[in-house]
């Protein structure tokens, strides 16, 4: 089993796809146009991020459930399932991200120790 250490977010943001690469990476979908970054520091000062890729809908909320059946669906249960496990919101379906990920900071989450950083721990 995975060990689990305490870890403290310090930032999230939302950006537009392009304005983090200059390409779509190969893989993601047309749909998946934004992607919300959580940057996070461990106890020991080694900060870890993890990247959520999703379509931002122009109400400020997403759809948690794509209707491809592919990877895209699995990249936004991933961005539901952090949502929900570290408890930021209850109903997906009226939780405007937009508006609401700045207040994400401070917020204790897990993150999984691997070599010489981690990864942001997502059930």
């Amino acid at each position: 089993m995975m060990e689990k250490i305490k870890a403290v977010i310090e930032g999230a943001s939302i950006h537009d796809v392009f304005d983090i690469f200059p390409r779509k990476p190969p893989g993601l979908k047309f749909n998946e146009t934004d992607v919300v970054i959580v940057r996070a520091r461990m106890p020991d000062g080694k900060q870890v991020s993890r990247s959520f890729y999703f379509c931002l809908k122009p109400d400020g909320t997403f759809e948690e459930t794509p209707i491809s059946n592919d990877a895209s669906r699995y990249r936004r249960h991933k961005l539901s399932s952090f949502i929900k496990y570290y408890g930021i919101a209850g109903d997906l379906k009226k939780y405007n991200i937009r508006d609401k990920v700045r207040e994400w900071k401070g917020r204790a989450i897990e993150v999984v120790p691997y070599e010489k950083k981690g990864f942001i721990y997502v059930p």
